[in-house]
Parts: structure tokens; C-alpha cells; sequence
């Protein structure tokens, strides 16, 4: 911040203060020294607010700050309740601002819709290849959007992360980020529903922790098989699925046995992925690291992943699953998974291995 026209006269005071080849100098209100001094001065304060505001206009556009910009948008909050004049944006000080002087801290929070934020680029060097021949580069650098700023928003709905569905809302947050970008620069904006999950584990359980009806036991260990099984195995499990029809698994398994309102399994798989940060990877290591953490869970083991982006609602087939398995990590193309329709099968099998060793 600039200092004040009084601030430099102050500092030019104290540094002839130093110079003991000046104290001959007449200490009058109209000596011509103290005019120079308001003179060189006010001449310093110029320079310096010229230079604080050069440096404002042209902070550098990273992209952190397109993410700052997309989390401080405001919409539809009117200025006065008598009033259908809604914030207004105005240019302040070498950038464009929300007038909010006169909302309070909580309308200016309820304003601001856009509550988790992710920007990123292609970097060009990702495309390029020496070997490749001219026309084949600037295809790729225009086929994989080089040069393009993509930005990936969501709101909060329910207390879960949830796309912008209202149209006017993402128009106007789109209308917002042309407004303030920087010249030349293309921007590409999305809001989608959260990208589908499906996982399937084999959980070895404490029988003494954790509740599991003994006549669902061989059907969760049939299940839980790993290799092809054999014709007997096959015959038996088929049995067990018809049998499922009439009477399904006991809903009671996976519980506590103190608190059969309790499922530490599918709790600690809820919650890992809650906590994944907006655009973050989702890493297998980590979800059994988190499963393993839970009550009563001996061993966790991670069988399959499949992932999918959301149906689009003009389609009338689901999307297709990718097997997403021999994947150590990946990041959802939503920038968050969708809590409502995640599904997981979880076979419960009681962790006797101690016994097998006498």
C-alpha cells in the first residue's frame, strides 16, 4: 500500500536529521527547504500510487486465482429487500468486484453458490512429439484443447456436493468469468453430476465384533472366490441366488453386534469418499486403508472398481461401466462422485485363520 504524502515527509525529516551538514538551516514555516520537501514528497506519493495500482492491473492470472475469482462469485442476492437490483459488478481499483457494502457476512456467504472449484490446463509439451510431422501438431494442440483454461465447479446441496442444475445460475457464472478473464484466453466451464462408483470387497471380520448370519456365510465365501470355480461350487452358489429370491441375505449383517444400527464397513467406505477433496484422485490404497480402520474388520480386500460419468438425463440406457480395478488411482470426470448412487457389494466373512494354524 502506498504510504501517505505525511508518511515520506516524516522519513525525509528523520534522514536530514542524520546529515549534521544541514543543521544550518533556517527551522522557519516559510523556509524554502520545507517546500522542496512537500514538493519531493508529493512527487514520491505519485510515483508510488501509480506504481501500487500498475501492479493490481496487471496481477498475474494464474490458476489459482481464476479458482478464487470462481469461488467469490455472487448471484441473486438483491442489495435492498425493497429492491429488485441484485449485486452489482462493478470495476474497483484495477479489477472487476462485487458491490456488497451494504450485505452483511451471512448475505454475502449465501451469495456465493460456487463452493468447490478445480481449474487446470493441457500443457502442450503433453501433446507434442519430434517425430511427428507439422500438420499432426497443431492438430493435437487444437484436438486436446491446449491453451484452454477447463474449470470444474459444484455446489452444496444437502450437505453433499452437488452440480449447478439451476440453467440461469451457471449462464450467469459463465457471463461472470468472460466478463473478468483476460483477453484471448478460452475458458471452459462444467457442472455435472458426480461420476457413478461401484466397488465389490472381501471383508475378513471379527465374528465377536461384528454381526454375519451363519446360513449366508458359504454364500459370501463362495463369492468371495477368486479363481474359476469348480462344477460342485457353481451348482451350489446358483442355488444359494435362487434361493436369494424368497430369502435374501440378512440386512442385520455387517452390523455391530452392540449396535446393529452400525455398518463400519459401508460407514468407513461413506465417509472416505466424502472426505476426497473436490477434483481429487480417488486411490484404492487409501479406501482399504480407511476400511481397515473400522470396527471389527481384520482384513479388507478391494476386488473390483468400476466407475462410470452420470447418465445424461436424455438417455435411456445407463452409461457403461469401465473396470477401473488394475487402476492404482483416477480422477472422477465430475471432480466428485455421486453419494446417492454409489452401490458396493461387501461379502462378510468370519476371520478364523488362527483356528487353521492348530
Amino acid at each position: 500500500m502506498a504510504r501517505t504524502i505525511a508518511e515520506i515527509q516524516d522519513e525525509i525529516l528523520i534522514e536530514k536529521g542524520k546529515q549534521t551538514s544541514l543543521n544550518g538551516l533556517t527551522d522557519s514555516k516559510a523556509a524554502i527547504w520545507k517546500l522542496w520537501i512537500n514538493i519531493v514528497a508529493t512527487a514520491i506519493w505519485v510515483h508510488e500510487k501509480i506504481v501500487e495500482k500498475n501492479a493490481l492491473i496487471s496481477r498475474p492470472h494464474t490458476l489459482n486465482w481464476y479458482r478464487e475469482q470462481a469461488l467469490n462469485f455472487h448471484y441473486g442476492i438483491p442489495i435492498d429487500p425493497d429492491s429488485s437490483n441484485i449485486i452489482p459488478l462493478i470495476w474497483k481499483e484495477g479489477s472487476y468486484q462485487f458491490d456488497t457494502t451494504k450485505l452483511s457476512d451471512t448475505e454475502i456467504e449465501n451469495a456465493k453458490i460456487i463452493k468447490h472449484c478445480a481449474v487446470s490446463e493441457i500443457d502442450l509439451g503433453t501433446v507434442l512429439d519430434p517425430n511427428k510431422k507439422p500438420e499432426e501438431i497443431f492438430s493435437d494442440y487444437f484436438h486436446n484443447k491446449v491453451g484452454v483454461v477447463f474449470i470444474k465447479v459444484a455446489t452444496v446441496k444437502d450437505d453433499k456436493i452437488s452440480r449447478i442444475d439451476v440453467p440461469n445460475e451457471l449462464f450467469a457464472f459463465k457471463e461472470y468469468i468472460a466478463k473478468i478473464k483476460d483477453a484471448g484466453n478460452q475458458v471452459h466451464i462444467t457442472s455435472d453430476q458426480g461420476d457413478i462408483l461401484q466397488l465389490k470387497l472381501n471383508v475378513y471380520i471379527d465374528p465377536l465384533t461384528i454381526y454375519i448370519d451363519p446360513k449366508d456365510i458359504e454364500y459370501y465365501q463362495l463369492k468371495s472366490l477368486s479363481r474359476d470355480l469348480t462344477t460342485q461350487e457353481k451348482i451350489k452358489l446358483a442355488e444359494y441366488e435362487l434361493a436369494l429370491l424368497t430369502d435374501p441375505l440378512n440386512e442385520k449383517n455387517g452390523s455391530l453386534i452392540i449396535d446393529d444400527q452400525e455398518f463400519p464397513v459401508i460407514n468407513s467406505i461413506r465417509e472416505h469418499l466424502k472426505n476426497i477433496e473436490f477434483n481429487g484422485a480417488f486411490v484404492k490404497t487409501y479406501l482399504v486403508d480407511a476400511v481397515q480402520k473400522a470396527e471389527g474388520v481384520k482384513i479388507p480386500i478391494l476386488t473390483k472398481v468400476q466407475t462410470s460419468v452420470a447418465k445424461n438425463p436424455n438417455d435411456t440406457q445407463n452409461p457403461a461401466l469401465t473396470d477401473a480395478t488394475n487402476i492404482e488411482y483416477f480422477i472422477p470426470k465430475a471432480g466428485y462422485f455421486d453419494m446417492d448412487t454409489l452401490e458396493f457389494e461387501v461379502n462378510y466373512i468370519p476371520y478364523t485363520f488362527y483356528r487353521d494354524k492348530q
